[in-house]
């Protein structure tokens, strides 16, 4: 059974079996194929393992498909995710979905991993001051629409960006020797968790 967590609220607890180990945040024109290539690897690794916590789960890591067109699914999807890896591109932190991921990931209290996607062309751009003073102006009518729908301001978007860079990005390298590959990876699952449940009511 999905249990549903009324929109910026934290989860109390993880339903083991509708819930994922960890949700891959991207942006699909660029990096579908690295998020897919994560996803296989990542599943991979986490049911060879008996006693990792994700491998009881019907689906460990959880990547949005075209067939998701209802952004109150994926939000439900991020806030049943022990981790949201965010893949880091040039236009990830421009697209309203994966911004709304983030939201949610953060308020939801889920551990947040960036991961930077190593190939020509996907070089991404750290977040500077100017970069957040740009934030504060805003998105196009569409973007600024989807945020507002999600009751999400500019100021808890900023608040929850800078949260995703408190921790030192790890790389994926899907085009690197296999020995290299799987290095990365299990640097990416070290760095994920199991989300803290909310202590009990008395």
């Amino acid at each position: 059974v999905m249990v549903v967590i009324p929109p910026g609220e934290a989860t109390a607890f993880l339903d083991r079996d509708a819930g994922h180990f960890a949700f891959i945040s991207h942006f699909k024109m660029e990096a579908g194929t690295e998020a897919t290539l994560l996803v296989q690897a990542l599943t991979s690794m986490i049911e060879a393992n008996p006693g990792h916590a994700g491998c009881d789960l019907t689906t460990p890591v959880f990547i949005d498909s075209e067939s998701l067109v209802d952004l109150s699914q994926v939000q439900e999807h991020v806030r049943s995710s022990d981790n949201l890896i965010v893949l880091l591109t040039p236009g990830v932190l421009t697209r309203p979905w994966c911004l709304v991921e983030i939201v949610t990931a953060v308020r939801s209290n889920c551990n947040i991993v960036p991961v930077t996607v190593q190939r020509p062309g996907a070089m991404f751009e750290f977040p500077n001051e100017d970069f957040y003073k740009r934030l504060r102006s805003g998105f196009d009518s569409d973007a600024m629409r989807v945020l507002s729908s999600q009751g999400i301001k500019m100021d808890e978007l900023e608040r929850a960006i800078r949260q995703v860079f408190l921790h030192v990005a790890l790389p994926f390298s899907p085009h690197k020797s296999a020995n290299i590959r799987h290095a990365e990876l299990m640097d990416i699952l070290k760095r994920a968790s199991v989300r803290d449940q909310a202590p009990s009511s008395p």
